[in-house]
């Protein structure tokens, strides 16, 4: 039987032997009772394929990497990232390449994704763009927890296919939930269902017309709302590109969408770098242009 030809709800593409369970967890604290804003690993797990790396950070906050040993994921494949930034410490979370979500038999790659940012802490989330496969089916959870005057910088791609090398993005599926809380009060709470033909559903006039490369920015901090203004004027205003902000109380949600993903990483870079440095942070070595 081909993939093509396998039911809806087969089992795993592979052996749960061959598949890959990741689990990741970092906690950081402030050292010196958080003079100097200097942050210190508290506690670290890994466990499967992925790992964490520590290098030398371009701005004032510790800088951890998470590699991807497999080299990317497929159907079956479980990852779970937990983090932890204890009051008044600092840290900016990224990754060492595209993760590339490969093609599935029948089952769904989970990614779930926990981050918990206490009092007085800062955190940057900007891991680089995650890539489907045609064929790949996603599901990914994002539980994201403030403390009252926690801030927050989050950027996260998404890329159907590559198109430049001749791979588009046909059928499959995608299932992503977001939900963040500010002092345990649910502030956001989003849901995407795609499924099926994605050529012919959803790039079309009416969806998402030619986009094939989207990009979810979240902006937290008690006055985000102040910054509002200077974040819907640095969404590019061109042909094939199209964006907003919103803000919903000391969180300003972004949304981009851009018919070519080179263009759209560089402008939800140069988004992420604006934003950065009201937090008085810099990009990750990674990210950096």
């Amino acid at each position: 039987m081909t993939a093509e030809a396998l039911p809806s709800g087969a089992a795993e593409d592979l052996p749960p032997a061959l598949r890959v369970d990741a689990r990741l967890a970092l906690e950081v604290g402030a050292r010196d009772g958080g003079r100097g804003g200097a942050s210190a690993i508290l506690d670290r797990h890994e466990a499967g394929a992925l790992r964490f790396r520590f290098p030398r950070p371009l701005g004032p906050l510790p800088e951890a990497v998470i590699v991807n040993v497999a080299g990317g994921l497929a159907g079956g494949d479980r990852v779970a990232i937990a983090a932890r930034i204890g009051a008044d410490a600092g840290l900016v979370l990224t990754s060492a390449a595209a993760e590339r979500i490969y093609r599935s038999a029948g089952a769904e790659t989970r990614i779930t994704a926990e981050l918990a940012v206490e009092v007085g802490a800062r955190a940057l989330w900007l891991p680089q763009e995650t890539i489907l496969q045609d064929g790949a089916r996603l599901e990914r959870r994002f539980t994201i927890d403030l403390a009252p005057d926690a801030t927050l910088l989050l950027a996260e791609m998404l890329v159907f296919g590559r198109r430049a090398a001749g791979e588009a993005y046909l059928s499959g599926s995608l299932r992503e939930s977001w939900r963040v809380r500010r002092a345990r009060v649910l502030i956001l709470a989003d849901e995407t269902r795609i499924e099926g033909d994605f050529a012919a559903h959803l790039l079309r006039p009416g969806a998402l017309g030619s986009h094939v490369a989207l990009a979810t920015l979240l902006f937290a901090r008690p006055a985000a709302g102040d910054d509002l203004d200077a974040i819907r004027a640095a969404i590019p205003r061109e042909a094939g590109f199209e964006g907003g902000a919103s803000d919903l109380g000391g969180l300003v949600l972004v949304r981009l969408a851009c018919h070519d993903a080179a263009r759209l990483r560089v402008a939800t870079l140069d988004l992420a770098r604006l934003l950065a440095r009201r937090l008085g942070a810099d990009l990750p070595r990674s990210l950096a242009l």
